[in-house]
């Protein structure tokens, strides 16, 4: 009955070409009116899981200490950097910047009090704080104190006094898109310095910025290379001119539908376009390679439409659910890129069997006049191959299976992101730079409260004994001890690099005290000169809240170092704090965008086991009820299950975590490699002769895969790693699934019809 449906409408075609023209251009028009939306989000709430508790804290954060966004200028020179010259023009440089919007604030050399011309005892020194070119100093000796200082060194100076800083504060907004464009640019006009930008907000900027022009510049090459592979396919330019077009149709209306539901572009989404011109071409290829095979049999367009129909249906639906299964993520990108991945799937199945119909109905294509590749590859390798394959297989299945399912155990998620990017980009040498020689560029805040907040301080009330209730307050020397203690542990990790808090500034008074500890007059002392400034009480007030309840520890990750594990290194921040305060009455917290990074990855980690269970499963039904047989079903599924153990199996070796992108890869890859599978099985069950099967579907399946790895392939091109490491991967993942349906597939399924 279905079959006859089929049939029928492909015969109506013929007769009502106008009809399912007006079809595909109203479906045209309509997504048309949502194309002005379509957008990327370079936001970082695009990296944060929903309902992340980790992401309340950090914004209680923000609210209590201000954001804690911010960007890194690096500057160096080839002389000496420390001369009035190069200050005066670096003041100019910071002036500028200050005031362009987005930014907050800017700390630098210039806004570091000089404290020792002349060194005064701590009473005395806050009355004697001087900054560069606002009052007359000894440049090599205010040089020399900013490097030796607890607070400055690494922060706005580098240890060898040849690298200075700016660490400018963002005013927390959600997108600083502009703010780094009004910075590079303000930075350009200055030639004489080596000027490198990085920080959160650049690596997000930079990243989706990657993504577009590879979009735009890959996209262009992939439709190049396809088309120049196609026809020497094809040898015939209306076939290849149907597919892209078809493919082109399909993505403009799903570029449409994705600005009408308003599902912007994110950084988890960034190869939707890639994987949608992939598989609209995947489609079309088999489409017309059935067609042209079945020329020179007499065949009619129409019957061979029909016949191809049910494989490439079902090969839609399981890709469908492969993509689909992302929806079961907590993660709103994730979400959204499965949803925008099934709509277009959905959408390439409805315009490959409406368009090329009617593109066929215009003109006809040629037969096979030439050697095709399946000819090739039937003559050259497969007959030759035959017998060992009928005796190797299942002993190498018996040693292979057991590996591909061992190895992928040990895959670990990793985001340096400094190894997202070429090493030749900006943003890359940014980071080495700021992670050598001041402190590191991605942060972590350790915020520690006491049980209860001090409303009013009685000065007075300080130097009475702990029962008193300012003894809750972090300005009392058993607060201030338990305080630098945790920080110098923190600060001995060696992932992390610049770690701050005003136990820095404590640190400093002591010197200033002749290196004696501060009592609780002293602090109270330190506390008072502090608020009296208005400088220093800007800084102070992003270190400890208006209640004097809580206080921040600021610590910033080298990027760069070669063991660097995000997710063990805040595990080894928690186990110093528990270490402090388990069973006391301070409470702790570690937040940042690295945290809410790291959950949002660890998270796609642990859900992976379930999509990919879900995917098998429900793609094992979908192939069983298309083949009436669970054991078919089950041959079947044996393709893209060893595809995919191969890739995880083969990152695991390659010692490759899996990152932002490559961790949906064994989800997608399952729904595009079980494609082959479907379409060699279903042609070689039906005709019963190998070589037919062969020189059909299998022409078909070697077309669409060498063509979808060239594809692939392009983007190893890219500045943005996670980019070339899916596209390497994919590729590698459709080579075994096209290598494997030819070769392995026949075996398994002769060995059931004995």
């Amino acid at each position: 009955m279905f079959k006859k449906l089929v049939s029928k409408y492909f015969n109506s075609i013929k007769d009502r070409k106008f009809f399912y023209s007006a079809i595909i251009l109203l479906a045209i028009f309509c997504s048309s009116l949502g194309i002005n939306n379509f957008r990327f989000d370079a936001s970082s709430e695009t990296l944060i899981l929903d309902n992340d508790v980790d992401y309340q804290i950090y914004e209680q954060t923000n609210d209590d200490f201000g954001s804690s966004d911010f960007l890194i200028l690096a500057i160096q020179s080839s002389n000496e950097i420390f001369t009035l010259d190069n200050l005066q023009n670096l003041q100019n440089l910071r002036d500028k910047i200050q005031v362009i919007e987005g930014v907050d604030s800017v700390v630098s050399v210039f806004d570091a009090p000089i404290l020792e011309q002349p060194k005064l005892s701590l009473i005395k020194s806050a009355s004697n704080d001087k900054y560069l070119l606002e009052d007359e100093l000894n440049l090599p000796l205010a040089k020399q104190e900013l490097i030796d200082s607890p607070i400055f060194s690494e922060l706005v100076i580098s240890k060898d006094g040849k690298t200075l800083a700016f660490q400018i504060n963002l005013d927390g907004k959600d997108n600083y898109d502009q703010t780094v464009i009004d910075i590079r640019s303000e930075i350009q006009t200055f030639k004489n310095f080596n000027i490198n930008l990085a920080g959160p907000s650049m690596i997000v900027f930079d990243t989706i910025n990657f993504i577009k022009n590879d979009v735009i510049t890959f996209g262009t090459i992939t439709i190049l290379v396809f088309f120049i592979f196609l026809y020497l396919i094809f040898r015939d330019f209306w076939p290849v001119t149907i597919i892209l077009l078809n493919a082109l149709i399909v993505m403009f209306i799903s570029i449409g539908v994705m600005g009408l539901m308003d599902w912007p572009i994110s950084i988890v989404s960034s190869n939707f376009l890639a994987l949608l011109l992939i598989t609209s071409i995947a489609i079309s290829i088999h489409i017309l390679a059935k067609v042209q095979t079945d020329v020179d049999k007499n065949i009619s367009t129409s019957k061979s439409l029909s016949d191809i129909f049910m494989p490439c249906l079902f090969t839609a639906l399981t890709t469908i659910v492969g993509f689909a299964s992302l929806i079961l993520s907590d993660i709103k990108p994730v979400i959204d890129f499965g949803k925008m991945m099934s709509v277009g799937v959905l959408l390439n199945l409805l315009s490959s069997f409406v368009f090329i119909p009617l593109a066929l109905e215009l003109k006809n294509i040629k037969s096979i006049t030439h050697k095709n590749i399946a000819d090739f590859v039937y003559n050259n390798g497969y007959v030759q191959s035959k017998g060992f394959i009928k005796k190797a297989w299942i002993p190498f299945l018996l040693i292979f299976i057991p590996l591909i399912i061992y190895l992928p155990t040990n895959l670990k998620v990793e985001n340096k992101f400094i190894d997202y990017f070429n090493k030749e980009t900006e943003i890359y040498k940014g980071m080495e730079t700021i992670d050598k020689n001041l402190g590191g560029t991605t942060p972590f805040d350790i915020i520690l409260s006491l049980p209860e907040a001090i409303e009013e301080v009685d000065e007075e009330d300080l130097f009475f004994s702990e029962n008193s209730e300012t003894a809750k307050y972090w300005w009392k020397k058993d607060n201030m001890d338990k305080l630098q203690k945790v920080q110098n542990e923190v600060s001995k990790i060696d992932e992390l690099g610049k770690v701050l808090s005003i136990a820095n500034g404590i640190e400093l008074a002591q010197n200033l005290n002749n290196n004696q500890p501060l009592g609780d007059l002293e602090l109270a002392f330190v506390r008072n000169s502090l608020l009296d400034s208005e400088r220093a009480q800007k800084v102070l007030e992003t270190f400890i809240d208006e209640t004097e309840k809580s206080t921040k520890i600021f610590a910033r990750t080298i990027d760069s170092s070669p063991n660097l594990n995000r997710n063990e290194l805040i595990n080894s921040i928690d186990k110093i704090l528990q270490k402090n305060f388990e069973g006391t009455e301070i409470d702790y917290q570690i937040t940042g965008l690295g945290v809410l990074y790291n959950n949002l990855l660890q998270s796609l980690f642990s859900s992976q086991i379930k999509t990919l269970s879900f995917v098998l499963v429900s793609i094992f039904l979908m192939v069983s009820f298309l083949f009436r047989s669970l054991l078919v079903g089950f041959s079947v599924m044996f393709i893209p299950s060893i595809s995919v153990g191969v890739v995880m199996s083969s990152m695991s070796i390659l010692n490759i975590p899996l990152d932002i992108m490559t961790i949906t890869i064994a989800s997608i890859c399952v729904g595009m490699s079980v494609d082959y599978a479907i379409h060699f099985a279903w042609r070689y069950l039906k005709e019963n002769d190998e070589k037919k099967t062969l020189l059909s579907a299998g022409r078909a399946i070697l077309i669409t895969g060498s063509t979808i790895i060239m594809g692939f392939l392009v983007f190893l091109f890219s500045n943005f790693n996670p980019t070339i490491l899916f596209g390497v991967f994919s590729g590698i993942a459709i080579f075994f699934a096209m290598f494997l349906s030819i070769y392995l597939l026949p075996r398994i399924l002769d060995l059931q019809s004995k």
